[in-house]
């Protein structure tokens, strides 16, 4: 059967450590169990084992530690002797090696099983699964049609469910459905796409059934885990009904980390919630609110918003039960439209067949670094060692900003190195394996560290991945391609965190410092040919064209392109005998351009400019790093701005215009545009010596403030006062000081003017 693996776990049983992957395959959904794999991890061979590691066989390998020591291969029966067994050796100072890594994962990797299975052997129908007894599975390419439910529930105050709403896909079309809790209706009856419910108890089983025929693969929603599955599992729990979701009738286990992450598992289905997810997709919001994201995305909204959202569900389960159940479903609807519009759930499982991980961990990135590592170290004659313990902060150098001199310029072209730190690494042979074996056929990086040239394992993987990537684009494969480049990226990050086993501050700094080195080269170039680097940041050289080079700056931009990547090639196969990988490309070009002062001083800001970008379609207004694309400024401030800079680019007049705002701003023309929009990092109840603007407005709102972590405020005479708390009372001073004046006095000085003069007709004070 081909089959696609959506769980894994470990259980122990009979006193044996079991191995049990779940998933859906082209014959229907299926269990692998695998009873004949004992947990493992090495030692060192001279470790004189003691009598109460319980282990099963001890095995001379041919593996050797990261410092050259031979290695011995331990089994244990089950993991908790393994566990047990660890903590012993280490406690009494002895070396152990992959001790940490899970049974369930290991497995899979040492098989290169990305997700897609193929599984040979036979199977027994057990319920609706077919089950294997310790088959042969090997790696193969499968994707399953998946079947999707997305679900909310609505509470009232007396923490009760009041309704379930469900919308999705299953073998028999669309689900669009809403269990509603309704004492004065019989059990089961149905009007429209509502059933009724007569108690709490009697819901709560039914959903529970309703999800078992409807066998969703996956199950999405909005703060799903933390909030819904958290809150049915409470309430099961509270009418002692066995919450039994999973393909194998077990509960799911619900748990939150010391980061107060989320996870959910649920054996044979995986639960993927919006608002992280789309974070870790790198998409952007003002904030990850459902009715935010919606609006954006959709064009549409929640049924209701705003601070009288509690009184309005109370009051429409009390008078209009039809009513909360269109807004219970409308919120299950836009979760599966959101998902389906920017395929998210093809996206997701990209990325975990390129990382190795489950569907529901794909962002991280340490996990997928190992998946792919440790099997080809092991072919390589190593093992790893485990990964060491709260190791702290290491020191970083990070990629390089050049100094600059604030003021305006024209024409500037940005040149900016495709796939920087992975091409370093293909370039120079760094990678974790090189760097032990670094005698072997060396080769210098220019911050003197050195690899092999020739035992290395990222650099040949790293080439079939950009390979994969140009095939993907070309083939218009969006999400292949998103997700190799991705997981590409992560590499440097992995190999310079102590949470990584394969951690060697040697690995990040010769990727960094080499890529600042390659900064500076590229610089001295382009000064030595008289052009004038005015700003560069990690892979990035913003330069001006020369005069009379500027009517021609797409054709210039290309040749300055080609000499460079000519000059780099010549210059490392010269200097350190390798063939380069890294290419320059043009990437944009600005008619004006703006790098704006560091406050209080001379110097230049960094990663901080604006200018007008040219496009397809003509000029635009650009920003980077400044307040127009920052969300925790005002509109009114993003729009200031965004006219400011615009007027001063074409050589406008602006003292009218900032008058007119502030005139504007005063006589209440622009109230709808002063509302602060902030996070809260923890609970309001947790600051306690310095109080930031946004918890002091939450604070206002009394108990409703106290869990909230987005808040909408604006400044009024009274202080930050939450915008449901309606006020007209508002502190025009605080926006013009705090919003319209850092913003003037950050471009004016380099037209010679002064904000305070244009704003007031004051005169600037002389000394």
């Amino acid at each position: 059967m081909l089959g696609y693996i959506l769980t894994r776990q470990r259980r122990n049983i009979n006193g044996l450590t079991t191995l049990i992957y779940t998933g859906v395959g082209e014959e229907g959904s299926f269990t692998i169990i695998v009873d004949n794999s004992p947990s493992l991890f090495f030692i060192d061979r001279f470790t004189k084992l003691p009598k109460d590691v319980l282990y099963s066989q001890r095995k001379e390998v041919n593996l050797k530690s990261f410092n050259f020591l031979d290695v011995d291969a331990l089994y244990f029966n089950n993991y908790n002797d393994l566990f047990n067994g660890k903590k012993i050796l280490k406690d009494r100072g002895f070396n152990c090696y992959e001790s940490d890594v899970l049974p369930e994962e290991r497995y899979l990797m040492e098989r290169f099983i990305y997700g897609s299975v193929q599984i040979d052997g036979l199977s027994t129908k057990k319920e609706d699964l077919f089950e294997f007894k310790n088959p042969r599975i090997s790696k193969a390419l499968y994707t399953p049609n998946f079947k999707i439910l997305s679900f909310d529930i609505e509470t009232g105050r007396d923490g009760t469910i009041y309704s379930i709403g469900l919308h999705g896909t299953s073998i028999n079309g669309e689900i669009k459905e809403v269990l509603m809790r309704d004492s004065t209706k019989k059990n089961g009856e149905q009007d429209s796409y509502i059933t009724y419910i007569e108690d709490e108890e009697s819901l709560l089983r039914t959903f529970i059934s309703r999800f078992k025929s409807y066998d969703p693969d996956i199950i999405i929603g909005w703060h799903v885990i933390g909030f819904d599955l958290d809150f049915i599992e409470r309430r099961t729990n509270y009418f002692n009904i066995k919450f039994s979701i999973g393909r194998d009738n077990t509960p799911p286990t619900i748990r939150k980390n010391q980061n107060n992450n989320w996870n959910c598992f649920i054996n044979g289905r995986v639960v993927i919630d919006g608002p992280p997810t789309l974070r870790g997709a790198f998409y952007t919001f003002d904030n990850y609110k459902l009715e935010t994201v919606a609006k954006e995305v959709l064009g549409v909204g929640k049924d209701i918003t705003g601070s009288g959202k509690v009184d309005e569900i109370e009051r429409r389960f009390r008078e209009d039960k039809k009513a909360l159940a269109h807004y219970n479903l409308l919120d299950c609807t836009l979760v599966s439209d959101i998902f389906k519009k920017l395929d998210i759930i093809d996206l997701t499982h990209t990325r975990a067949l390129t990382s190795g991980l489950t569907m529901d961990r794909v962002g991280l990135s340490v996990a997928a670094f190992d998946f792919l590592l440790l099997p080809l170290i092991h072919r390589k004659g190593f093992v790893a060692p485990d990964t060491k313990e709260d190791e702290g902060t290491p020191p970083g150098s990070g990629g390089l900003v050049f100094n600059s001199t604030p003021g305006f310029y024209d024409s500037i072209i940005v040149l900016d190195f495709k796939s920087l730190y992975p091409s370093l690494i293909r370039t120079f042979f760094i990678d974790p394996l090189s760097r032990i074996l670094s005698t072997i056929d060396p080769v210098n990086t220019p911050v003197n560290i050195e690899f092999s040239r020739t035992q290395h394992i990222l650099p040949l993987y790293i080439k079939d991945l950009m390979e994969k990537r140009a095939s993907a684009k070309k083939d218009g494969n969006p999400h292949l391609a998103q997700s190799i480049k991705i997981l590409m990226n992560s590499f440097y990050g992995v190999m310079g965190t102590p949470l990584s086993r394969f951690y060697n501050p040697d690995l990040s700094l010769g990727i960094t410092g080499s890529g600042q080195w390659l900064l500076n080269l590229t610089r001295e170039y382009l000064e030595k040919k008289g052009y004038l680097v005015i700003y560069g940041d990690t892979d990035s050289i913003f330069l001006q064209l020369k005069e009379v080079e500027k009517a021609r700056y797409n054709s210039v931009a290309e040749s300055i392109t080609n000499d460079i990547n000519s000059y780099i090639s010549k210059y490392l196969e010269r200097e350190f005998r390798v063939d380069s990988k890294l290419e320059i490309e043009y990437e944009k070009y600005f008619s004006k351009f703006f790098l704006p002062g560091l406050r209080g001083s001379k110097a230049g800001a960094k990663k901080r400019y604006a200018g007008l970008l040219n496009t397809a379609n003509g000029e635009k207004l650009s920003f980077t790093g400044l307040e127009f694309v920052r969300s925790d400024w005002t509109e009114l401030a993003k729009e200031f701005q965004y006219t400011l800079f615009s007027l001063i680019f074409q050589e406008l007049e602006v003292d009218s215009f900032i008058k007119e705002t502030i005139n504007n701003l005063k006589s209440g023309k622009l109230d709808n545009k002063l509302v602060y929009k902030k996070k809260l990092t923890k609970p309001v109840s947790e600051y306690t010596k310095i109080i930031p603007p946004q918890v002091k407005a939450a604070l206002k709102l009394g108990d409703e403030g106290k869990h909230i972590r987005d808040i909408e405020y604006v400044i009024s005479v009274d202080g930050p006062t939450p915008l449901s708390m309606k006020t007209t009372n508002l502190d025009y001073d605080h926006y013009i000081d705090k919003q319209l004046k850092p913003i003037a006095d950050s471009i004016l000085p380099f037209i010679e003017k002064d904000f305070e003069t244009v704003a007031f007709n004051k005169q600037p004070e002389l000394f």
